[in-house]
Formats: structure tokens, sequence, C-alpha cells
């Protein structure tokens, strides 16, 4: 798709047509070591965007480094760039990836790893489902500057994932990295089973010889994925559809495939236009997303915290 800035007026899907509701589904049936269910409050928009370049943002990712910064990229054919903002919405850096090619970039993570935070660009739509190989982009996670002074600078990769389907190519919009256990994980966007697929963390490779293999380990009945994130305690995971989004919890001790392969949590997400991104806060459960449409909003689905008690 020929990337372009589109205006939200322009229409609204009508699969999204469903007002913002806090979340009250129950939780999946577990054993008592899988993490708790998360109460979350009614959804609300916190900023918008005041960068216009920011106009069809397809990937979301919260600040490892800094409180309260978020990271996201544009659709295909937007450029290599990165930017950054904060939760008022006030633009504090744009980033060319220098070494990095941008043939659709469709979701992004930011990890830490080795106590370095990294930033993941996955380079890795396919709507033809043509691709041979697809990629990640690993970068250091840069500085940001402030609402006065944002930084207009490079960064470059510092590491290039490159990999194919174990089962032949994917359209795939969502990826999320469980650091803890390093392991790359992705959602393909198919039907109403999407395909959930692992790839181990290449680590110490710049760029390893060979494309790596992503092997499918789970399904997962839902409508078209369009993005992911994992918590930074690998504990729990968020699958977004263009409506709904979907948490996956998993025991100390179980696989990922394991936990994806209950039922999910259902959480209604609130209405925007074609939203296509979705990550946790730096607390690991309050979640953030975005629209492709501009101006882009930044929008928050709260933790509720019990009266007269903290966050576990």
């Amino acid at each position: 798709m020929r990337w372009r800035c589109r205006s939200s007026f322009i229409f609204l899907l009508p699969a999204l047509a469903c007002l913002a509701v806090p979340c009250v589904s129950a939780a999946p049936k577990a054993d008592s070591s899988v993490a708790e269910p998360i109460r979350y409050g009614k959804s609300r928009t916190v900023a918008t965007l005041a960068n216009q370049e920011v106009c069809e943002s397809s990937g979301l990712a919260c600040s490892r480094l800094k409180g309260g910064v978020f990271w996201t990229h544009n659709d295909s054919g937007g450029g290599p760039r990165l930017y950054a903002f904060n939760s008022q919405g006030d633009h504090l850096a744009t980033y060319t990836v220098t070494g990095a090619g941008a043939r659709d970039w469709e979701d992004m993570a930011s990890v830490q790893v080795g106590g370095k935070s990294l930033l993941v660009i996955a380079d890795i739509g396919d709507n033809l489902w043509s691709r041979k190989t697809c990629m990640l982009y690993v970068v250091p996670e840069p500085p940001v500057g402030t609402k006065e002074q944002p930084i207009n600078d490079k960064v470059g990769v510092g590491q290039r994932i490159d990999f194919t389907y174990a089962d032949g190519p994917r359209d795939c919009e969502a990826v999320a990295i469980d650091s803890a256990r390093g392991t790359i994980y992705l959602v393909s966007k198919e039907g109403l089973k999407c395909g959930v697929y692992e790839v181990p963390w290449p680590r110490g490779k710049t760029r390893p010889a060979e494309p790596l293999v992503a092997k499918r380990v789970a399904e997962i009945k839902m409508s078209p994925a369009v993005a992911m994130d994992m918590s930074p305690d690998g504990r729990r995971a968020v699958v977004l559809s263009y409506v709904d989004a979907y948490e996956f919890t998993r025991g100390p001790k179980e696989t990922w495939s394991a936990a994806f392969a209950r039922p999910p949590r259902k959480l209604p997400m609130p209405r925007r236009n074609q939203g296509e991104s979705i990550c946790y806060g730096r607390d690991g459960k309050t979640l953030y997303l975005t629209s492709e449409f501009a101006p882009t909003p930044l929008l928050e689905v709260p933790v509720v915290e019990p009266k007269g008690q903290g966050l576990p």
C-alpha cells in the first residue's frame, strides 16, 4: 500500500464503530501461577501528536530510558524514520535509521537486553504473501530532546535479523519480544485463525549468515491481528485486532506456546480510525494505542487500582 498522510474524516472502518467501554471480561482459566488479571478502566484520549509527519502511525513502543516517552513510525513507504513524543503529544525527536530499508514497517517493540535499551523495528508486511525474507532492525534507543528543542538526527542499525516462515510467506503486522527468554514472537494476519510464530534471538551476531526460521507454535482464533506487545516481565502478551485486543498470561515455568493455546481474555478497545498499534506502558499493565489517521491520537486504557490498595 502506497504511503500517504490521511485525515481522520476520510472514513471510519464500519467494524470499528464500537463505543469505548471498560474491560470487564473474565480472565481465562489457568493455574494459580499465571499472572493475575488486570482491571482496566474506561479508555480516554490523552493527547494528539503535534508532529504532522506522523500521519500513519503503524507501530508503537514505550521508551525504556525515559518515562512518559513513546516511539512510533509510519506505515509502508514512509521511509526509515522513527519519531519520539511524550504523553502530552509533544514532538521530541526524529531519527533516520541508517542501514535499514523500509519496504513495509508494520510494528515495533522496545526491550532491554544485556542492560541496553533497544528498539526493534519490524519490516514484515506482506499483503501479497510473496516475500521470501522479512527482517527486524534492532537499534540502540537514542536520546530525545524537548518540546522546545527536538532532535533531528540519525541512528544506525546495530543488528539485523532476517527470517523466513517455516510454512511459507505470511502477511504479518504484529511482533513482540520476550527479552528474558531471548525469543521473538510474531502473529500472522489471517482470517479468523492467526498463527503464532517463534524466532530465537540471535545473541552476539550483528547479522546471521542465513535467515532464521520462524516456526508456528500456536494459533489464535481472532479477527486479523494488526499489532502485539509483551510486558517487560514476560508474563503478559496483548494482541490487537481492528476492534478488540486479546490478552494472554503465562505462568513463570510455562511456555508461550502453552499460554497462547488457552482462550485469551478479550479486552474491548477504544474507537479509533484504523488502529494498528498497541503497547504496554512502563508499568507493564497500562495500554496505549494510536491510529493510522492524522491528526494522530494517543489513547490510553488505564489500570484501575483496588480501593485503598496500590498495584500488585
